[in-house]
């Protein structure tokens, strides 16, 4: 997402909160989004693919899945090439991964919104820049001309598929009882088919740096209550442990990610992000982190090649492979720079981060706070305010 990040992020909530609530239905470093939850594989939004899709790969997912990977219901909306607006996708329910149930598709069959217009994430804040432009441009000449663009309109009818499957239930869905998960996601590609993924090229060196696409975010729910056998052997023999999964038999997060800037609210630790280093560090803390250029995303191969500095002559791959193994969201809330080289920081850079949770208090990093000096208490070498309970 290139352009208008903050509203970009908004939008990215709304499509996904709002229809997770209307029962249609947060690489991104936010913790719980997944290419393969997508149906996606990891270079699917690649910036040198815009003209074509994915066969299978969605850019809005709904999943209900039991422990041992049975999906028994979904419902997605097709990735798109760039330039359209959405308007087809698949569903399934089943009784058993493979008995009787139901699947289909539908198509919209409709492009409402013309080459040149507004994208579909702008369009929900077009009402409010057609009225800008009249108080503040023309009135009182001409407020008409603050509308730059009418609506396609319809020209075929919408299409939907049923087909019904044949089987009978063999009991698989008991499993759901000890371990069932529900993710909901979205990425970018919902935004008039932007893709502005990392190209996979040794050319640009991000062979190593395909991890979906930039933008996007997940809620997601696990029920698995025969977990607290474990976790009682874990607190037990370290008590601590209790500040990463404080909840045992069942957990929960939203997060999303929009032109470097991300928030992430979880029920327990959760890996946001994967580099090459070893070691862990959480998302918030700052310390030791070696920021790429802000010119380095992965929108253009111009771009790819702004993430080559001296400091770090082998490119997003480089910086990738300079991340701690595991980057972790904490329980709790934070707010932070996205990790990935792949994000397209609008400034300032980096953010500074924020977090409240069971792991402690955390504030500050990036330009816009004094780093705090160099001794002061509570502090990490970073200048960040860091008061941790031992996580």
């Amino acid at each position: 997402m290139r352009v208008n990040g903050r509203r970009g992020l908004l939008a990215l909530a709304t499509c996904i909160v709002v229809l997770a609530g209307a029962g249609v239905a947060a690489a991104v470093s936010s913790g719980g989004y997944s290419p393969l939850q997508q149906d996606c594989s990891p270079g699917a939004d690649a910036w040198n693919t815009a003209a074509s899709t994915e066969p299978g790969c969605h850019n809005y997912k709904l999943n209900v899945e039991d422990g041992s990977g049975h999906r028994y219901a979904e419902f997605g909306i097709d990735q798109l090439a760039q330039d359209l607006n959405a308007h087809a996708g698949s569903y399934e329910v089943n009784t058993n991964d493979g008995g009787a149930g139901v699947s289909g598709t539908y198509d919209t069959n409709y492009q409402p919104i013309p080459p040149g217009g507004p994208s579909e994430f702008g369009l929900l804040f077009y009402p409010l820049e057609v009225a800008q432009c009249a108080v503040t441009t023309t009135m009182p000449a001409d407020p008409a001309s603050c509308v730059t663009f009418a609506p396609n309109l319809p020209t075929e009818a919408p299409t939907v598929t049923v087909s019904p499957q044949t089987g009978s239930p063999d009991g698989s869905t008991t499993g759901l009882l000890t371990n069932a998960s529900i993710y909901l996601g979205a990425d970018d590609n919902l935004d008039t088919g932007e893709h502005d993924g990392a190209d996979g090229m040794t050319t640009t060196m991000t062979s190593n740096s395909q991890n979906g696409p930039s933008d996007g975010g997940a809620i997601v729910v696990n029920w698995h209550p025969t977990d607290v056998i474990t976790w009682l052997a874990d607190v037990m023999a370290n008590p601590l442990a209790l500040l990463t999964n404080p909840v045992p038999v069942a957990d929960a997060g939203f997060g999303m990610c929009a032109d470097g800037i991300c928030t992430s609210t979880q029920t327990r630790q959760r890996t946001v992000y994967n580099g090459g280093s070893s070691g862990s560090r959480d998302v918030y803390n700052y310390d030791g982190k070696k920021w790429d250029p802000s010119e380095c995303s992965s929108g253009s191969g111009k771009d790819e090649l702004a993430c080559v500095t001296p400091l770090q002559p082998n490119g997003m791959d480089g910086w990738r492979l300079s991340e701690a193994q595991n980057v972790y969201a904490e329980p709790g809330f934070q707010f932070y720079e996205d990790p990935d080289p792949q994000g397209s920081p609008i400034g300032p850079y980096p953010l500074p981060a924020v977090y409240a949770g069971t792991c402690g208090v955390a504030a500050g990093g990036g330009p816009m706070v004094p780093a705090a000096p160099a001794g002061t208490p509570v502090t990490n070498n970073s200048g960040q305010l860091l008061v941790s309970t031992g996580c």
